[in-house]
């Protein structure tokens, strides 16, 4: 049976579907139509799916594959939740803040939304008008007119700002901010932590063992916000290159460097060379259900980036880069992609196994459990 498109978009997002589909809901419409793409197929739900907190669900593959097969971008897709919160890219105290995408290039969600539609390694969209021209071709463009006017659609500038004004207006939802977590019932006194739960959360907030709150805030903010895991600046964590990245073999002129190629991160945005190889600090909300990790997905789990964060610039004992002739060697890890940058607060924390235990038991709490284990 073919539900009304009202019902569709109130399926996704809950809301009545006796009234003209508010912002919200036409945003949810367009967020998982895969008629936007060339070739058509491919929506921003498919790098974003609400039940895997909004990740993208292609966990085998380091980065995502866009519309046209083959074609893979540079970067692991970051999800869309709590992106609401991220300011614009400002300066503060002589450190970047803010800012969308890994390299903070966009300023809002608004802007934000024209990167994926119109890359050629996404949904590869050649203009504003090919998705403007399939918006109107959709069975919800009456709706736009509904919301926007009848002409809400004519200009290609003015329909394509309402596009991505309504898409925004989705990830801006509760469904993308449910602040659901077992770890923001604890905070409001409601449930209970586990002691190895607890254990981790010390580690996590103490400044001499695991630091992470200095750049993942782990309170509420003074206007009572809930916490966002992330302070938005940019770090160099040392991550290494990551060598079967399919955007290397991308030809000319998706990828004009080959495997030459290096990503500089936030300095091709801002232009400054000490932002070398720095990339947003992510929020660490659904952390544990959101693979790959890292700007580049170099780490497939995250107990394997949290032994990286650990051992750095010691080496390791679980990753396998080394020969262990003698039990309890420790293997160096691949060097930075780019050495000049990289941040020494993280490297050499000296937890142990036990630790790093709690500290993964901790950072399961921060899952939305609106959204749940995939």
């Amino acid at each position: 049976m073919r539900i009304s498109l009202a019902a569709a978009a109130a399926a996704v997002i809950g809301c009545s579907t006796s009234a003209p589909l508010s912002k919200e809901q036409l945003g949810a419409l367009v967020f998982a139509d895969t008629g936007l793409s060339q070739p058509a197929g491919q929506s921003c739900a498919d790098c974003h799916v609400a039940r895997l907190a909004f990740r993208d669900s292609e966990s085998s593959r380091t980065t995502s594959m866009g519309a046209v097969a083959g074609r893979f971008g540079v970067r692991n897709a970051q999800g869309v939740m709590y992106a609401r919160y991220a300011p614009p890219l400002h300066k503060e105290a002589e450190r970047w803040i803010g800012g969308l995408f890994w390299d903070g290039r966009a300023t809002s969600l608004e802007d934000q939304v024209a990167g994926p539609l119109l890359n050629p390694l996404e949904m590869n969209n050649p203009d504003k008008a090919s998705v403007v021209a399939a918006v109107r071709r959709a069975n919800y463009a009456p709706a736009f007119r509904t919301l926007f006017g009848p002409d809400a659609l004519d200009s290609v500038d003015a329909g394509f700002a309402r596009i991505a004004e309504v898409i925004a207006a989705f990830e801006r939802t509760g469904q993308v901010a449910p602040f659901s977590s077992r770890y923001d019932r604890y905070l409001a006194g409601e449930d209970a932590l586990t002691a190895a739960e607890l254990r981790g959360l010390a580690i996590f907030e103490d400044p001499a063992r695991g630091n992470c709150a200095t750049c993942h805030p782990s309170r509420p903010a003074p206007d009572g916000t809930p916490p966002l895991f992330t302070n938005w600046s940019y770090a160099n964590l040392g991550i290494p290159r990551y060598g079967n990245n399919k955007f290397y073999v991308q030809p000319p002129p998706l990828n004009p460097d080959g495997e030459r190629y290096v990503d500089h991160g936030l300095m091709a945005t801002v232009h400054e060379p000490a932002e070398d190889g720095k990339f947003r600090v992510p929020t660490l909300r659904n952390v544990a259900i959101t693979p790959p990790y890292g700007h580049n997905g170099y780490f497939e789990n995250l107990a394997y980036m949290l032994d990286f964060l650990n051992s750095r610039d010691i080496g390791s004992r679980d990753v396998g880069t080394c020969s262990r002739a003698v039990p309890g060697t420790r293997c160096a890890w691949p060097g930075a992609e780019i050495p000049a940058t990289v941040d020494t607060r993280v490297g050499h924390l000296g937890l142990d196994a036990s630790e790093l235990s709690d500290l993964l038991a901790f950072l399961t709490t921060l899952t939305d459990e609106a959204i749940g284990a995939p």
